[in-house]
């Protein structure tokens, strides 16, 4: 392309496409192979940001280089641009000569061989220009010296992170560790941290004067910072901030990173398309807006724009207080009375649909293919539940159900159930739930019994079970058992069928026992007739034990025993 004219954003795109498949290729090169195992570690970075500061300064990609725009950035750019420790710096000269060669040898470059020489004449000169602060660009000036310190980034990333969809509350499971590790300090991937800082340090020369003159307004100032007088002091105007954390977003989304997750998945049926899932977020945030217009419980908002840079601790309070019972039903059909956000009918009778919600402290306790499932404890009922972010089953490992969440909204929402996203892990609580409760396993199995898992709101009516179905769950277990033993006593005599079934369940809950205690003491096969929980006769077989039961039970109950074929 002509080095003169900058790339369009498809051609920036191809061509950092282009190149990630050159480095995996380069990865399994014999070129690859001669750098040490620093270099090689290096290697992905060093090409990746070579490149970027190549088509992104000198608008001529690393896959059709020239000699002029090479030592530009290894004289300039790279080590004005890149924060990293100085051994790094060591490794570009020698990673890039590799793979300027191995470009040459795919017949992809000409003159590769003469041009990874020449860049590897310059690596003292790269080395030397990186480790002299005269020759850092601001935004590395900032992050090197400290000026633009971690707590600084982070408060970019939170103003990024606002300028998202309405943000879902981050899951923090108490009993085991996250699937990917955090720096205590930040509360942020290290991984993602890092890749912040890169952003950073490539921004465009307009958004470096942005951020350092905020940095230089702000150094003298102990503790957080108010970004409306940061603003004012750097002289800064907020749409030129604004600018700045646009210019960072877009970068994010180009490179694909994980610090600010976008809701849904196409590809995983437990969690809302991602277009459903913006649209729940966007109505769901309408509603909160109302509620805290009608409120006043976050002061100042007077706009969706402006809600949507509240943080999840912000929103927290307006949530508590729109689903406090006095408070949901009555907000919601004012919503739809008056619709101030100017919603469609269809949209309108989807907010008029969460009048059915349901809210307080559940435990999750299972994950299914397209969904968690919710317990209320106290009815007992199970919900199955739709992520808007990830699937819960991403979030909380199999082995540490059930898990007792508090501040639990549930919203019916496109024919499924989800969750607003503002629950809370909460130790303490499932402590006290599981000692005044039934354990959730428990109840969990007669929510499943008697009403199936909901997978709308609202559920489905309890149905209809016959007496012998309700029996066969009561007697299942000794929990079962002792929980409904009143139960058990007022049906199983009702009837002779329910008398069979009663004896049925109690005989298959003992024959496992005797087949133990048959085995240890090394009897042979036999058939074993069980009555209320008693062994009454046993026989070589299964026509002598009926024999033996017509002639000692009566014959009203004749039937009613049950018969446990042993065999060792």
């Amino acid at each position: 392309m002509d080095g003169n004219n900058p790339p369009s954003d498809e051609q920036y795109q191809a061509s950092l496409d282009r190149i990630d498949r050159l480095v995996s290729a380069f990865a399994d090169g014999q070129q690859f192979e001669r750098l040490t195992n620093h270099q090689q570690r290096e290697a992905e970075f060093a090409i990746e940001m070579f490149h970027e500061l190549l088509y992104g300064y000198e608008y001529v990609p690393l896959d059709d280089p020239d000699e002029h725009s090479l030592e530009a950035v290894c004289r300039e750019l790279y080590p004005a641009k890149i924060s990293a420790e100085a051994d790094h710096f060591e490794t570009v000269a020698p990673v890039i000569g590799a793979f300027l060669r191995f470009l040459d040898a795919r017949g992809a470059i000409e003159n590769g061989d003469r041009l990874a020489t020449h860049v590897e004449s310059l690596d003292d000169a790269i080395v030397d220009a990186a480790a002299d602060p005269a020759n850092w660009g601001m935004a590395k000036s900032m992050v090197m010296s400290g000026d633009l310190d971690d707590a600084t980034q982070l408060d970019i990333a939170a103003d990024v992170a606002a300028s998202s969809e309405l943000p879902e509350a981050p899951l923090d499971p108490p009993e085991w560790e996250p699937t990917e590790s955090l720096d205590p300090d930040k509360g942020l991937p290290s991984a993602e941290v890092d890749r912040l800082e890169e952003i950073i340090n490539s921004l465009s020369p307009e958004s470096d004067a942005v951020l350092a003159s905020l940095a230089a307004a702000t150094d003298d100032v102990q503790g957080d910072v108010d970004p409306d007088v940061a603003l004012e002091r750097a002289g800064v105007a907020p749409e030129e901030y604004d600018a700045v954390v646009e210019e960072i977003v877009t970068r994010m989304d180009e490179e694909g990173s994980e610090l600010i997750p976008s809701p849904g998945d196409t590809a995983d049926s437990a969690v809302l398309d991602p277009d459903t899932a913006r649209e729940f977020l966007e109505l769901e945030g309408q509603l909160l807006l109302y509620a805290n217009d009608r409120f006043d419980v976050v002061p100042g908002i007077d706009s969706y724009e402006a809600f949507k840079r509240l943080s999840t601790d912000e929103i927290q309070p307006i949530h508590d207080t729109l689903y406090r019972e006095e408070n949901a039903v009555e907000v919601i059909e004012e919503f739809g009375r008056e619709n101030p956000a100017g919603l469609s009918p269809a949209h309108l009778e989807t907010i008029d649909s969460w009048l059915n919600y349901e809210a307080g402290q559940f435990f999750i306790v299972e994950h299914l293919d397209d969904g968690t499932v919710f317990l209320d404890p106290d009815e007992p009922r199970a919900y199955k539940v739709t992520g808007v972010y990830d699937s819960y089953a991403a979030v909380l490992p199999e082995e540490a159900l059930p898990v007792a969440v508090t501040s639990v909204v549930l919203l019916p929402y496109d024919g499924r159930i989800v969750t607003n996203g503002m629950e809370e892990f909460d130790m303490l609580a499932g402590m006290a739930m599981q000692m005044i409760k039934d354990d959730p396993e428990t109840a969990y199995e007669e929510a499943k019994h008697r009403f199936g898992i909901a997978e709308t709101l609202p559920p489905a009516d309890e149905p209809t079970r016959s007496d012998a179905e309700r029996l066969r769950f009561y007697t299942k277990n000794q929990d079962n058992r002792e929980r409904f033993a009143d139960e058990i006593e007022t049906l199983k005599d009702e009837t002779d069928e329910l008398a069979r079934v009663y004896h049925e369940q109690l005989g298959k809950a003992n024959a496992r026992r005797l087949g133990r205690e048959f085995r240890d003491l090394g009897l042979e096969e036999a058939y074993v007739a069980i009555y209320d929980g008693q062994v009454v006769t046993t026989a070589p077989t299964e026509p002598q034990l009926e024999e033996t039961l017509s002639e000692i039970m009566p014959d009203e109950t004749v039937d009613h025993p049950y018969v446990y074929h042993y065999d060792p």
